[in-house]
């Protein structure tokens, strides 16, 4: 009996030993598996340890990029800032220059206008003017032979107390005398 006992306890044992056995295997394979498993993400992790030195490198380059981009924006908008600034003015000035030309352009359009209206007064004058050197020309003429005829008739007296009487080519000579 004991005999037996100690056979079950061996076989109850062995059974315990062959199932301990086999979950022991299980369990190194397991453990197997999982150290594989853990080499795999020990190797994953150091792949991406370099990925992430590299995107760190990346990023810190990025980050300068983007530093001096900031800074070329801003010196750029500080730029189109002035720029702007510069052009307003010159539209300004623009503008003033150009009503300044059309206030030229009118002030010389009037003066056009102003000269005309001196020609054609001018003109005017001038056909006045002609005219009144003519009748001066005229009275001139006038007064000259206003002048001379008492002259002419002293000399027609004369000659009529001398001979009694005149002859066209006495006159004639006369009145030659007195043009002369």
């Amino acid at each position: 009996m004991e005999l037996e006992k100690a056979n079950n306890e061996l076989k109850n044992t062995k059974e315990k030993l062959v199932g301990r056995e086999k979950s022991l295997l299980e369990l190194t394979e397991k453990r197997s598996s999982a150290k594989k498993t853990l080499d795999k993400v020990q190797e994953d992790k150091l792949h991406t340890d370099i990925e992430v030195t590299k995107l760190k490198s990346t990023k810190s380059e990025l980050e300068k990029n983007l530093t001096e981009a900031v800074a070329k924006i801003t010196t750029l908008e500080n730029q189109l800032n002035f720029t702007s600034e510069k052009a307003s003015e010159m539209e300004q000035k623009i503008n003033f220059k150009e009503k300044e030309v059309q206030n030229l352009k009118n002030n010389l359009k009037q003066k056009d206008i102003e000269s005309e209206s001196l020609k054609s007064n001018l003109e005017a004058k001038n056909i006045k003017t002609n005219e009144l050197i003519n009748r001066i020309s005229v009275l001139e003429s006038q007064f000259l032979e206003a002048k001379t005829s008492p002259k002419i008739m002293i000399k027609i007296r004369e000659l009529m107390e001398h001979k009694g009487f005149l002859t066209d080519k006495e006159l004639e000579q006369l009145r030659k005398e007195l043009e002369d």
